[in-house]
């Protein structure tokens, strides 16, 4: 799969490719969107809830691309269920400055010129390389990594090409938006960072400052090896403000995934293989969880019977040495496995 779309913040380009289009006011405007729905279970939940059917995601999209000189835009409203490693789905469907439903993303852009974008309002990040619905990416879980990422939030973003390489700045409120609250201490952040393809290789580099919380440094590398092969690499390494350090505990953090996506005809089988360090047993910094150092690794066997259908499987599991789960009588575990299934279609 070609990541150069993923990177530039495009988070519908599967959907993208099978959009219809309507014209209105002499503009060309495009309709996508996908509707999914799965079966999550998981044990070690801390509660008798280890299993449930979930409409995963439901979006509907509109865009026009700003020609030079003119304004564009690209809004999808909807609900998302963003499970994750750590919860096994197990979870409520979310918007983002909405409760449950409303605006995923928002975006407004202006195009001065050809190698120059102006984007501003409900933005995606351009970093890491998991996107915000399980139709985009390989796997149907979002995997330790991610989950200490930044997201979606309102902002403004600036963005030079040079040829095959982009650059970009952005200044935001980032304060963790998710379900019409906010969950971050902070007042929002800026970021900049270069992205495109350099030798046949997809590559994003950012730095990522939240004002009084913490500062990471992202590295995303993806390839197509060959028909049957795809391989990507998130390598993030996360340090806190002195403001936001609890005292006796550590203030920093990495974590790295890898994907390999081998594929044959109308099956693939994506492979997600995680490490994460928060931190010293005892003294975690909290970047990642409430997790010290943990591991996980996710399978799920995809077949796509057509072009814009999909059916997924999923097994997940999560090691972690200190135990962040519990089982349903309370008691603490240091491991999780999850399952899942879901079936999707793009229009």
């Amino acid at each position: 799969m070609k990541k150069l779309a993923v990177l530039s913040g495009a988070i519908f380009s599967v959907a993208v490719a099978n959009a219809g289009q309507i014209t209105v006011a002499n503009s060309d405007i495009k309709v996508d969107g996908a509707l999914t729905t799965g079966y999550f279970t998981s044990n070690n939940t801390g509660s008798s809830n280890h299993d449930s059917f979930k409409v995963s995601n439901f979006i509907l999209g509109l865009s026009s691309d700003a020609k030079d000189g003119g304004i564009g835009f690209n809004v999808g409203f909807g609900t998302v269920l963003l499970p994750t490693v750590y919860d096994g789905g197990l979870v409520d469907n979310k918007a983002i400055i909405n409760k449950s439903f409303g605006p995923i993303y928002a975006v407004l852009s202006y195009k001065p010129i050809s190698s120059l974008i102006l984007d501003a309002g409900l933005l995606t990040t351009n970093i890491g390389y998991e996107l915000a619905t399980s139709f985009t990416n390989p796997n149907i879980t979002y995997g330790a990594v991610w989950s200490a990422q930044p997201f979606i939030y309102p902002g403004a973003r600036i963005t030079y090409a040079l040829g095959d390489i982009k650059f970009y700045a952005e200044a935001n409120k980032d304060k963790g938006y998710s379900d019409g609250s906010t969950l971050l201490p902070t007042s929002g952040a800026y970021a900049v960072g270069s992205l495109g393809t350099l030798y046949g290789v997809n590559y994003a580099i950012s730095y990522y400052d939240y004002t009084a919380y913490k500062n990471l440094v992202d590295i995303v590398l993806s390839k197509s090896i060959n028909d049957n092969l795809d391989v990507g690499i998130n390598f993030d390494y996360q340090w806190l403000d002195s403001t936001a350090k609890v005292s006796g505990h550590d203030s920093k953090g990495y974590g790295i995934a890898g994907y390999i996506i081998p594929k044959s005809g109308n099956f693939s089988l994506p492979v997600r293989i995680e490490y994460v360090n928060g931190g010293s047993k005892g003294k975690e910094s909290g970047i990642y969880s409430s997790a010290s150092k943990a591991w996980t690794i996710t399978a799920t066997p995809t077949f796509r019977p057509t072009k814009n259908t999909y059916v997924k499987t999923e097994v997940s599991y999560v090691d972690s040495d200190n135990k962040i789960f519990k089982d349903s009588s309370g008691n603490p575990k240091d491991t999780k496995v999850s399952a899942a299934a879901e079936l999707g279609f793009l229009f």
